[in-house]
């Protein structure tokens, strides 16, 4: 990999929309596939308004074949349009067995039509065992591999998580990292190295692991910086993790001690950071704040 291709990596957008959003007549640049809406299990489409105060402008859409397997997390989407979700438990008494939270789910992109992608090992079902699974997932555009991080397994005491790299064309895993619960998974060049970097779910630490380029881990896990001291709360956890055009490394966080509830991404607040590539040391760009995408 040339050090122009590894600077472009997380940052050039590669992502597009599901050719079907704009069948179903829906304006696809104000348009998208949401699991956060507070009433409506697994995913659905939603046409925002042009306006936020015109709720009428709003409209929404729900296939048969997306609420079908329960309430969903975290969303990714990849080159042609297809979005890739996982099983999310809203409540502790609703949540889903401990055998289904584990699956990968993905909305075809041109069908609009929602299956199983992969099933990953099933998590023990002893005593103490957290009732989650994939807390998130990333699709890398160029390595064409998509990241689950799943934390199945994990109790108090122990920690159990694995971050997988999996080929989106068959729902193989080709690889994974092991030990780690991890909140956020995203891949950029930043540092200058294909890198995956990695929000802890057990403490306010942003980690990170080199990839080759084809997407498999290469080298140990080191420390990347900490965001526990840069705001009012030491509770938060990387919950999305993202390049913005400059290069700067956005960290969307919130509040996690593995308790099932709603994700709302407003709830989140964000810290951004800077790389120096002279002195491979990260500048704290913005403490906490509210949520704002750059």
């Amino acid at each position: 990999m040339t050090s122009e291709e590894i600077s472009k990596i997380g940052i050039t957008s590669c992502r597009t929309q599901a050719p079907f959003i704009k069948d179903l007549g829906f304006d696809m640049s104000r348009s998208g596939l949401s699991t956060t809406e507070p009433s409506v299990m697994g995913v659905v489409l939603i046409q925002y308004p042009r306006k936020s105060a015109d709720s009428a402008d709003k409209k929404m859409y729900q296939d048969r074949s997306w609420s079908q397997y329960g309430w969903m997390g975290t969303v990714t989407s990849d080159l042609d349009g297809n979005t890739y979700t996982a099983p999310y438990p809203r409540e502790s008494t609703s949540g889903r067995p401990l055998s289904e939270i584990n699956k990968i789910y993905m909305v075809n992109g041109a069908t609009g039509n929602m299956a199983v992608l992969t099933e990953l090992p099933k998590a023990d079902s002893a005593a103490g065992v957290y009732p989650f699974g994939v807390l998130d997932l990333y699709y890398d555009c160029h390595g064409k591999k998509l990241y689950a991080s799943s934390v199945a397994g994990s109790t108090p005491e122990k920690e159990k998580g694995v971050i997988y790299a999996i080929d989106p064309e068959n729902g193989a895993v080709i690889d994974k990292l092991e030990g780690h619960d991890a909140s956020a998974v995203f891949v950029g060049g930043i540092t200058g190295q294909k890198r995956l970097f990695f929000g802890s779910a057990r403490s306010s630490d942003v980690y990170s692991v080199e990839l080759t380029k084809e997407g498999k881990f290469k080298s140990d896990v080191r420390k990347e910086f900490s965001i526990e001291k840069l705001g009012e709360t030491r509770n938060d956890r990387a919950r999305r993790i993202h390049s913005n055009e400059d290069g700067n490394m956005m960290i969307f966080a919130s509040k996690f001690d593995y308790t099932p509830g709603i994700e709302r991404e407003d709830d989140q607040a964000l810290y951004r950071f800077a790389y120096n590539k002279s002195t491979k040391k990260w500048i704290v760009l913005q403490g906490r704040s509210r949520r704002k995408e750059n």
